[in-house]
């Protein structure tokens, strides 16, 4: 598949549901990570982009998603770690 190669998400991702955007936003680009098993059964990771995106801009968002998941897991860490109890 070439890089213009693009199919509308629908037939990408049957049966898939994402969440909404808020009232009043307007999608301008998409990248997907997507979970799935390869041709041989094996579980694989693949991302889908809706169109070229400037990489500059693209790494600052996957760099705040990084962060704020990595603050998430260690809150939960925390949680579940009876040595972090106050």
């Amino acid at each position: 598949m070439s890089e213009d190669d693009r199919t509308p998400i629908g037939e990408v991702l049957p049966e898939f549901c994402l969440h909404s955007l808020d009232e009043g936003w307007t999608p301008l680009q998409a990248f997907v990570l997507v979970k799935a098993l390869d041709e041989d059964g094996d579980v694989a990771w693949a991302f889908r982009t809706s169109e070229s995106f400037n990489l500059e801009e693209l790494l600052g968002a996957l760099t705040i998603q990084c962060e704020t998941l990595k603050r998430k897991l260690v809150r939960h860490w925390e949680d579940d770690d009876p040595d972090f109890a106050d």
